[in-house]
């Protein structure tokens, strides 16, 4: 499995592990906006410091993620 990085766009992140589209949807209330309708494209990074989320906590979501659904 691909590990998930800040540098992957929203589409690459949700093409490597379709389950975290859920921790993504997450955070649509903090930034006001459907990230995954408005930020497909956009690096996770990016779209962290467009809508002041924290991306560590994303990250660290995210990579949780990629380890209870291995194998």
């Amino acid at each position: 499995m691909t590990a998930i990085t800040a540098k992957m766009s929203l589409l690459e992140i949700v093409e490597t592990n379709p389950c975290s589209e859920e921790i993504i949807r997450q955070y649509d209330g903090e930034a006001g906006s459907c990230l995954l309708c408005n930020n497909l494209f956009d690096s996770l990074e990016d779209v962290a410091r467009t809508y002041s989320l924290e991306l560590t906590q994303i990250l660290a979501k995210l990579e949780k993620l990629d380890i209870t659904t291995e194998g």
